[in-house]
């Protein structure tokens, strides 16, 4: 792992011409300049560089002489004396700048200086910096309007869209070439995470099927939290699409912390047990641990067979908007006492709300029965639910990952990997200053109360009441 904190897969030794440029190796094919004694890693960049220098001078060059050992250009203009020149470095693929003459002879009335028309690659080298954050939303049209106001180049809609994919590819590789990569990330992310559980699972014809990652430091931490585990699936958005599904859970601060990830072919019966098989590997099975899921069938297959001993419960927010969708009368009025009904910390509070959900709309009534009241009512619950009545940690997730699901397999990985690094980090810089039992979140809870309390008054009616009962 490099200081960075990135993961570094590859080690390769490097000749003694590379170690000699090493320091001065331009690697960049959009220079802010270009000038003699400059050293590329190969052909390709510097013809890159050159064709972005031309877009952004407005003229156009020929190709004179082109070999595995040259690079020789001049203006297409008769008679100019602009020429570049650069040649390999003792035979090896890096080429250096030799001669250039940047003076131009030519005459802007003979329309010499007509624009280049740049490629595809060439406009997506020059997009690449815009898409260096994944939460940047930068669309074809943006490239339009940019290359047209900055360059005067106007570009198709299809051209600008086949830039975007090579800036995408420039920048994060081609995705099959991600796939490749991952037996060894997977391997050297077990180095710094020796207790973590890693699973890749391919097809007999080795193509990929899934992948799991649980990270000891989420594994550490399990033992300090609730043992409810909220699941869900969302899609991925790269070339090959795919599902990520997550496990995570609260901590004892009150604050997410996921348990695992991974990305498999599609959300179905098997890829959900193979998840379940390998967070069990990971976190065993704990005393009055639970599960809250969507009501998503496949999830409740898994569960039943791999933790066939643990409740299940439903999100009670999914199971509204399912009502909100079935039955169309008294939607309003449903609302406030559905969610009353599901807080409801007593039988007979939760009686006297089912009757009147029943009077509202019969229909609603018998549909929460057939659900079972135990999985979606907190007073009926087997096991204690706490405050996870919802699986709003997952749509909070869903949202911190929204442009990361855009990523390759590798990357999205690795960006999970950091994610969770981060928040514990923050977590533990929190902890470090927190000199009180509780955590930040819950101490400012009983800090409001107390507040709150001191409004409080008491009635000499609620004073009678108490006594004569």
């Amino acid at each position: 792992m490099g200081s960075s904190g990135i993961l570094t897969l590859l080690d390769m030794p490097t000749s003694p011409v590379i170690e000699e440029y090493e320091s001065i190796i331009i690697t960049d094919s959009t220079p802010s300049f270009i000038e003699v004694g400059q050293v590329y890693q190969d052909k390709e960049t510097i013809a890159t560089a050159m064709k972005h220098y031309s877009v952004m001078h407005k003229f156009q060059f020929r190709v004179k002489r082109s070999s595995a050992r040259s690079y020789w250009l001049i203006c297409v203009g008769e008679n100019c004396t602009w020429h570049f020149k650069a040649t390999s470095i003792n035979d090896s693929t890096m080429f250096k700048v030799r001669n250039f003459d940047k003076q131009h002879t030519c005459s802007l009335m003979d329309n010499i200086f007509i624009q280049r028309k740049p490629t595809t690659m060439v406009v997506g080298s020059m997009v690449i910096p815009k898409y260096s954050d994944p939460k940047t939303i930068y669309t074809p049209k943006d490239i339009q309007f940019d290359m047209l106001s900055e360059h005067d180049v106007n570009l198709t809609y299809m051209k600008a869209w086949r830039a975007k994919e090579k800036a995408l590819q420039f920048l994060r590789g081609h995705p099959t070439d991600s796939y490749r990569k991952l037996p060894s990330y997977l391997y050297i992310l077990e180095k710094p995470y020796p207790r973590s559980v890693v699973k890749l699972k391919k097809t007999d014809d080795d193509c990929f099927l899934y992948v799991v990652d649980a990270i000891c430091t989420s594994i550490s931490g399990w033992e300090y939290c609730r043992p409810v585990v909220v699941v869900y699936g969302t899609f991925l958005k790269s070339s090959y699409r795919g599902i990520m599904l997550i496990a995570s859970t609260m901590d004892a601060a009150g604050t997410i912390l996921p348990l695992a990830y991974g990305v498999v072919d599609s959300e179905n019966d098997t890829s959900w047990k193979c998840f379940f098989e390998q967070f069990k590997l990971a976190y065993g099975e704990r005393a009055n641990m639970c599960v809250v899921l969507d009501r998503n069938e496949s999830i409740l297959k898994a569960t039943s067979i791999v933790y066939p001993g643990i409740p299940h419960y439903s999100c009670m927010w999914h199971i509204w908007t399912n009502i909100r969708a079935k039955f169309k009368k008294g939607h309003l009025k449903l609302s406030e006492l559905y969610f009353a009904t599901t807080r409801s910390y007593t039988l007979d509070e939760f009686n006297e709300k089912i009757s009147k959900i029943e009077e509202i709309d019969p229909r609603v009534k018998a549909y929460l029965y057939d659900i079972g009241y135990h999985r979606w009512s907190r007073v009926h619950a087997t096991v204690n639910r706490t405050w996870t009545m919802t699986s709003n940690i997952t749509e909070s997730l869903n949202a911190v990952t929204k442009y990361a699901r855009e990523l390759l397999i590798v990357e999205l990985l690795e960006y999970m990997r950091i994610l969770l690094e981060r928040w514990t980090k923050e977590k533990l810089l929190k902890a470090n200053g927190t000199f009180k039992y509780l955590g930040y979140k819950f101490n400012k809870e009983l800090d409001d109360n107390r507040t709150l309390s001191h409004k409080l008054r008491v009635t000499s009616d609620y004073l009678l009441n108490q006594i004569h009962k």
